[in-house]
Order: structure tokens, then sequence, then C-alpha cells
């Protein structure tokens, strides 16, 4: 089924506008701006998790794609402003498991000590 979903959003993209220098600044924009840095940027208020929470929040971008596609075929956006939905989505997507993973492993490295597994899972089942 992932093959077919991917292949389903991957055919609809229009190549010769998503490659234009204004769907990509466009597209930046929009993927640092409201695809980030406002899941990461509502982090300082999740407590000691903050910047783990924030980031696992901006890798949710798989059903936003479908919804462009769909809003796409329905004539709701212009093949323009697809282009730029779907590298906003492409920062969300690939920038997000890898800084994840970094702000994953650091609030390990500083909140897990030996012994100290069980309290940290308590800590994230009690949030």
């Amino acid at each position: 089924i992932r093959i077919f979903f991917a292949a389903t959003v991957a055919f609809a993209i229009p190549i010769d506008k998503l490659l234009s220098f204004e769907a990509f600044w466009k597209g930046s924009l929009m993927g640092i701006g409201p695809c980030i840095l406002t899941k990461v940027c509502c982090a300082p208020f999740m407590g000691p998790a903050r910047w783990v929470i924030g980031w696992a929040m901006v890798g949710r971008a798989e059903f936003a794609y479908l919804i462009a596609q769909m809003a796409a075929a329905a004539n709701m956006i212009d093949a323009k402003t697809f282009s730029v939905v779907i590298w906003a989505l492409l920062y969300a997507t690939i920038f997000a498991p890898f800084i994840f993973r970094k702000v994953l492993n650091r609030y390990i490295a500083q909140h897990c000590q030996m012994g100290d597994e069980e309290k940290l899972e308590d800590k994230v089942e009690a949030h």
C-alpha cells in the first residue's frame, strides 16, 4: 500500500512547476516557517522533553501529501500552488527524522543515567 500511496502522489506532481525557482523559494519559506518553526517554537512550553516533542511533531507530513494531491485533483489549488506545498512538505519530511534523532539522543544522554531508564519511562507515560 505504501508504494501505491507514494506513486499516487508522485505521479500527480507537475515536474516543470516543481523545479521552478518560484516554487522552490516559496516552498522553502512555507517549509521552514509553518511546517517546521510553528511546531518547534511551541516546544518550550512542553517541559524537559520540549525539543523532542517539537521535532516529533514536525515529521507528520505523510497525510498532508495526500491532502495536497486530492486538492489538486479537485482543482482547489493550481499546479503552482501544489508545487509550493510539495516543497514545503519535503522540508518537514527530510529534516525531521535527522534532527529528531539528534535531539532524542541528546535528551536520553542528559536524562538517563544507569538505572534511571524506568524513571524516564514513567515521566514519558505521565505526559
